[in-house]
């Protein structure tokens, strides 16, 4: 029995499966042949006596033009059916392609298959004709359209087939869609509970720990930030210049032993700046990551952010180890690459790696309304 959800599996819709399936669809197109031409074969106007070599010639000449109008007509409007530029000259090679191939397939029937004519006439049509007179004759698109009626069959099914996937592909996303949803409630659980515990540490650690319980408000206040106030597109400059010195901060207090920290931030920011959450903290995450975290030796970073009207600059240098750890991943630098090419398409970023400094430049120049029409067609995503 033939599985059809195989079809819209595509990591099970491959190898001997895949031609097993268009074996089956050629077979039926022999077949769609042979029942075409049963009432010539058994109930003719006037009694034919042929071989079943003769009969045989006319089927096999259109199951060939048929199976080969399916795969050219699949393939021009399954890459070109948007773009009418190709589709149009598409179809006129289409056209010529089985002109030629009927054409000169009905002279194989004719001259080695012994059959005078089909009950179209179409033989001694084109043996009465050369073959660029025949191409463009008012007739012989008439004695094609018996042969390209019969290729809607075959495309039927697959239009069928193209329906059920999609069927498919829509339940899985419904699926997907609820799944994401009851995440996303969970999601919303969690970070009360977190919350809480987070407040009543810090309640426990403010009089016997104060250092504690600062980082513990601190660690409390970015994690608010990065799930409550980074859902728009857009965030306040001055609220990710404030995670990002509480990140600072934290690390600083970690690492106290052993790094050199110089920072410089602007004093205020201005209120209607605007700026993509989550597109600086990467490049200030890799400073600690590779450049203190990767050593037990002294090291310094240095991190400087400068505001001037609606131009920002980040400048992060950090020492590196003398012999770094092997380190997987690497996705955010990438990623982080990828969001400011669509969101800041003028931007600067320059990228300096030697062997014991590693530093980053990056200049943007800060504009909301922009931002927030970027995001009305969902160019911008919080995932760094």
């Amino acid at each position: 029995m033939i599985k059809l959800a195989l079809l819209a599996d595509e990591s099970k819709y491959h190898g001997w499966v895949r031609v097993g399936y268009h074996a089956l669809l050629i077979l039926g197109i022999l077949l769609l042949m042979v029942s075409a031409y049963i009432p010539w074969f058994l109930y003719p106007a006037v009694p034919l006596d042929y071989s079943f070599a003769t009969y045989a010639g006319p089927i096999l000449r259109d199951w060939l033009c048929v199976v080969l109008q399916y795969y050219i007509l699949v393939f021009l409007f399954s890459r070109y059916a948007r773009r009418p530029s190709y589709l149009i000259p598409g179809l006129a090679v289409y056209y010529f392609v089985l002109f030629t191939c009927y054409y000169y397939s009905s002279y194989v029937v004719r001259h080695y298959f012994g059959l005078p004519d089909d009950y179209t006439g179409s033989i001694n049509h084109f043996e009465n004709m050369p073959y660029w007179k025949a191409l463009f004759h008012p007739a012989t698109f008439y004695h094609l359209m018996f042969i390209i009626e019969r290729a809607f069959y075959p495309l039927a099914v697959k239009l069928l087939i193209e329906v059920y996937r999609r069927q498919l592909r829509n339940a899985k996303l419904e699926q997907q869609f609820t799944r994401l949803e009851l995440d996303f409630l969970k999601s919303q659980i969690n970070p009360h509970f977190l919350f809480n515990v987070l407040n009543s540490i810090y309640a426990l650690t403010e009089e016997e720990s104060p250092r504690a319980a600062r980082i513990v408000q601190q660690l409390s206040g970015m994690m608010r930030y990065s799930l409550y106030d980074t859902t728009e597109a857009v965030v306040p400059l001055a609220k990710e210049l404030a995670f990002i010195r509480n990140y600072v901060e934290l690390e600083q207090l970690r690492t106290a032993k052993r790094l050199t920290l110089v920072t410089r931030f602007p004093d205020s920011a201005d209120e209607s700046l605007l700026i993509a959450p989550f597109v600086l903290i990467t490049f200030v995450e890799n400073a600690f990551k590779h450049g203190v975290q990767s050593t037990t030796k002294k090291s310094w970073v240095e991190l400087v952010i400068l505001v001037e009207g609606n131009a920002l600059t980040l400048s992060v240098k950090n020492t590196k180890p003398v012999k770094p750890e092997l380190l997987t991943g690497g996705i955010g630098l990438d990623n982080v690459k990828r969001r400011l090419a669509v969101l800041y398409p003028g931007h600067q970023l320059n990228i300096i790696n030697t062997e014991m400094q590693f530093s980053v430049e990056l200049k943007l120049i800060l504009s909301g309304s922009d931002l927030v029409k970027m995001d009305n067609v969902g160019l911008l995503s919080n995932d760094f």
